[in-house]
């Protein structure tokens, strides 16, 4: 079977449908991964134990011999608290934005009511952003 290949990533099903990581840019997966780890200060011993597998694994993934299944993936996201997409792409789409786990935290449990009750809460929230904003400008 063929390969399909982008600049980040190309699933090859005859490979047991794993995702590979290509090294075609500083900005690739193996790079990222490295770059996560050292900011947190983890050697590649206490993200692989984070992760439950062998640290020769990391290794392997940093240097671009190996990647890791998706179900790895996953894993390794949820420890450095990012999503895929970012892992992936290096491009943050919503929660990764938000800083604070309270506010992910209650983002989800909103998001879970009504949409009537979202849009209360929305005007709520605006109107504190608002708020803040105008005491920011009035006291420059």
């Amino acid at each position: 079977m063929k390969c399909v290949e982008n600049i980040f990533f190309y699933l090859c099903p005859s490979l047991e449908k794993r995702l590979l990581i290509t090294l075609h840019s500083a900005d690739s997966f193996p790079a990222r991964l490295r770059s996560l780890r050292k900011k947190n200060d983890w050697s590649q011993g206490q993200l692989a134990q984070k992760i439950n597998i062998e640290g020769q694994r990391i290794s392997k993934y940093e240097r671009g011999l190996s990647a890791p299944s998706l179900d790895i993936l996953v894993d390794i996201a949820h420890a450095f608290g990012v999503s895929l997409d970012y892992l992936l792409t290096g491009k943050s789409y919503g929660a990764d934005k938000v800083k604070n786990p309270q506010l992910i935290e209650k983002i989800e449990e909103v998001d879970e009511l009504p949409g009537e009750y979202q849009q209360t809460l929305i005007s709520v929230l605006d109107s504190f952003v608002k708020r803040y904003k105008f005491e920011m400008l009035a006291n420059s």
